[in-house]
Order: structure tokens, then sequence, then C-alpha cells
């Protein structure tokens, strides 16, 4: 389509890549509290919100630094790296809470899965701000967004529908076939890194030569 079509083959894989990945949490949104309260803890509502807890202290408190980290290194390098160890993460955490079966298993997979999302969305927020097109930043913000939002849609309902009609462990498994496919779209990605400096790459009126 003539809307999308300026868009750089990198803008394109980066959404593609969030829209898997995200769909794949997706699934996963609906049934958390009800796999807690059945299958992990029952009637222990309480354990649901300590697991998210744990997800959002432990990712508040590493991703500050991390990205503090990343920024020193010129260059992409790093940033590509560290979004694919997240991804590799975001594969191997769901198929972990199908074998999870106390409390503090499930804490640790949290913590697990928010040390990928800390890798993950760290990156590749920097990555895709140096990649995006020059005077189309707002739409290409805009179009990640909205893609990713008829994504979520699809993948909660769906997570409900499949939980209902097949069980937990089967949305684990779409789950993880969901960030497997978000994986291979970073491993796509490697042919879009540049060796440029961070500042030289996202403020370019700003380093010309003089």
């Amino acid at each position: 389509m003539k809307l999308f079509g300026s868009i750089n083959s990198a803008i394109k894989t980066l959404i593609f890549t969030n829209v898997a990945i995200n769909m794949a949490d997706g699934f996963l949104g609906p049934i958390f509290a009800i796999f807690v309260t059945q299958k992990i803890a029952p009637g222990e509502i309480r354990v649901t919100g300590y697991a998210i807890a744990v997800y959002w202290l432990i990712k508040s408190i590493i991703q500050l630094p991390f990205a503090k980290f990343l920024d020193k290194t010129d260059g992409e390098k790093d940033d590509y790296l560290a979004m694919v160890f997240g991804g590799v993460i975001f594969v191997i955490t769901p198929l972990v809470y199908t074998i999870v079966q106390t409390p503090l298993q499930l804490y640790l997979a949290q913590a697990l899965l928010a040390i990928g999302g800390t890798l993950y969305v760290v990156p590749w927020s920097s990555i895709f701000t140096r990649h995006v097109d020059r005077f189309r930043i707002g739409f290409e913000w805009s179009l990640n967004s909205s893609i990713l939002g008829f994504g979520l849609m699809l993948a909660n309902a769906l997570g409900g529908l499949l939980t209902e009609n097949f069980g937990f462990n089967t949305v684990f498994y779409i789950a993880a076939v969901f960030n497997l496919i978000g994986f291979v779209g970073l491993l796509s990605l490697k042919r879009h890194i540049r060796q440029r400096t961070r500042l030289e790459q996202a403020f370019p009126e700003h380093h010309k030569s003089k």
C-alpha cells in the first residue's frame, strides 16, 4: 500500500517482531490469574498479585542501569545482542510455566521474564528511534502502536477461547511459538544493524562534517 510503501525495511522488521512478541504475551493476559488460582495456588488470589509485582519490581530496577550501560557503547551491536538474548528468554518462559508447580517457582519464572523484558524492550526502543524515517517519526511510532493494538486484540480474544477448549498448556505452547516467530524477526534484523555512534545516528543534523 502507498501509505506504508516509504517505510524502511528495518522499521517494518522491528514492528513485525514487536507485534509477534507482544501477541505471545497477549495470549496469556486473559488467563494468567485463572492459571495461578487453579494450578499454582488454588483460591489464593494474592499470589497472582505478587507474581505480577515481582515482574514489575525487577524490570523497573534493572532497566535504567541497563539502558545507561547500553548508551555508553557506540554502535548498535550491543543493543542487537541484548535483544537476541531477550528473545531467547521470551521463547523459554512460556514453556517454563508449563512445569511451574509452586508460588516460588512462579516468582522465579516472573523474574526470568522481567530480565527478558529488559533485554528486549530497552534496545528495541533505541534501535527503532535511530532507524525511524525522517519526517515520519510520529506516524511510524503510531503505526507500531496501532498494529500492536490489533494484534493484542486478537491474541486476548483467542487466549481465553483456546484455554477454555484446549487447556493452559496449549496456550503456553502457542505463546512460545509466537515468541519464536518474533525471535526469527530479530535474526533477520541483523543486516540493518549499524556501527555509527548513537548520537550521530539519532541526530545526524548535529554531527555534520565541519
